[in-house]
């Protein structure tokens, strides 16, 4: 179960695997050439003059076809010949015109494992170029993540049921923002492509909303908008897998300046809330309904802040874990398991430790393959912070739509003035005043 960055789905490289693969084939096949030959020669040692077992060695350049290239199949062809020539000069059976048998058969076996041989390598081109092509469409929908975002350590693990698929119905991501990080975890109802084109739709509009929208309630208000629009083009192109497609999710923003996380739950499973100090609890985020569903009347959910210090780690998931079963049919207990796993935990251990117990704790609990996707993404807040840009130049982008700089002083003032005329925890946050969409688009354009 590899674990590389951030993302713990990312595949080997090309070059990894041309260097590996070939070296085991190579072995594969002089093991059947050295198996063949000497079970060849043996058997015309056994057996009485007249029974030709020499021409067999004709099938060995069939069986390497398998294994190798076509250069290889070939060059054991021509071995196969040297070797024909070499015995009959020690021990000339057949002689005369029988003799000429055996070359024609090596010949023909030799012509015929070529031809498998790039046959094969034809289809693994096919094959090669089909996981490219999955591999940059996982990369378009489920980008990979940074190790951190500003003062945000996150670790993800994502494993599409389906073994050879590459995406699926879960969906997460981070966004950083002039308004703060945002960040969500979702479930797609459904599989296949129609999950995924959901994934992709919502995605989308995250990345645009989560940077652009100051307001948190704004983003999630697009998101359910997009889960409508995929849902009605889905219905005018007569796609009858997900017509009426739905998706729980996880909406956080992290306000810049202030140890908290404002939390929308759309029908998901609650996150986890390990502490500084090793404790596990389950915050208090009501679940409102999933996205799609806002056509039906029912209003959106609203955010909840919740205090997220330095120290603090945060464990989202979807139902890939809560409803994997073990040999027994019971469920994962992730609620209770979790505890065990954060204890122990060095206090300057990465997220993507707690991720790796979580998800070998989790593998073994399966029985059998996954029976859906399953998505983790593991959030800790650091007293230091790496900036969400590479460049200087690229801080532009991320400027306070006020025009203040980053996490200033000045900006925690006001943030101060802020929370000391309306609760900074609150379970049912007040509608508060923000700008426009149409000026902070512009100043964070600009």
């Amino acid at each position: 179960m590899p674990f590389s960055g951030s993302s713990s789905f990312t595949s080997p490289t090309r070059a990894a695997r041309t260097t590996v693969r070939p070296t085991g084939r190579w072995r594969a096949a002089l093991l059947v050439s050295l198996v063949s030959v000497v079970s060849i020669v043996s058997l015309g040692l056994a057996t009485p003059a007249d029974f030709r077992t020499r021409a067999l060695l004709g099938l060995v350049p069939i069986a390497v076809a398998v294994l190798t290239s076509v250069m290889t199949t070939a060059v054991v062809t021509g071995v196969m010949l040297a070797l024909y020539i070499v015995l009959q000069l020690v021990d000339p059976t057949p002689s005369g015109g029988w003799a000429v048998v055996g070359p024609l058969l090596i010949g023909t076996g030799g012509l015929l494992g070529v031809l498998i041989a790039r046959r094969r390598e034809e289809q693994q081109a096919r094959i090669q170029a089909v996981v490219d092509i999955a591999e940059a469409t996982q990369r378009a929908v489920m980008r990979a993540l940074p190790d951190h975002v500003g003062d945000l350590h996150i670790a993800d693990f994502y494993q599409p049921a389906t073994r050879a698929a590459r995406v699926g119905g879960d969906w997460y991501d981070f966004q950083p923002s002039p308004h703060g990080v945002r960040a969500v975890l979702g479930d797609v109802s459904g599989k296949g492509l129609p999950a995924v084109s959901a994934s992709a739709s919502l995605l989308g509009a995250f990345r645009e909303a989560g940077y652009h929208e100051a307001d948190v309630r704004e983003v999630a208000r697009r998101l359910e908008i997009a889960m409508q629009r995929y849902s009605a083009w889905a219905r005018v192109m007569g796609e009858e897998e997900l017509p009426d497609a739905f998706s729980t999710a996880l909406l956080l923003h992290f306000p810049p300046g202030l140890d908290a996380v404002d939390i929308v739950n759309f029908g998901h499973e609650p996150p986890l809330v390990v502490g500084a100090d090793g404790s596990v609890h389950t915050p208090d985020v009501p679940s409102g309904v999933p996205l799609g569903m806002g056509a039906l009347g029912a209003e959106l959910p609203g955010p909840v802040r919740l205090p997220f210090r330095p120290g603090d780690t945060l464990v989202l998931f979807t139902d890939g874990v809560t409803e994997c079963r073990d040999d027994n049919g019971a469920f994962y207990p992730v609620r209770d398991r979790l505890p065990g796993l954060a204890e122990r935990l060095p206090e300057d251990a990465p997220p993507g430790e707690l991720l790796r117990r979580i998800a070998f704790d989790l593998h073994g609990h399966r029985h059998g393959p996954p029976s859906d996707d399953t998505a983790i993404t593991v959030i800790r807040r650091t007293a230091g912070r790496v900036a969400p840009y590479a460049t200087s130049s690229d801080a532009v982008l991320y400027e306070p739509a006020d025009g203040t700089a980053l996490y200033t002083q000045d900006a925690q003032d006001a943030q101060d003035i802020q929370d000391a005329e309306e609760p900074q925890y609150a379970t049912d946050m007040r509608e508060r005043a923000c700008p426009s969409r149409s000026t902070s688009s512009t100043k964070a354009i600009a």
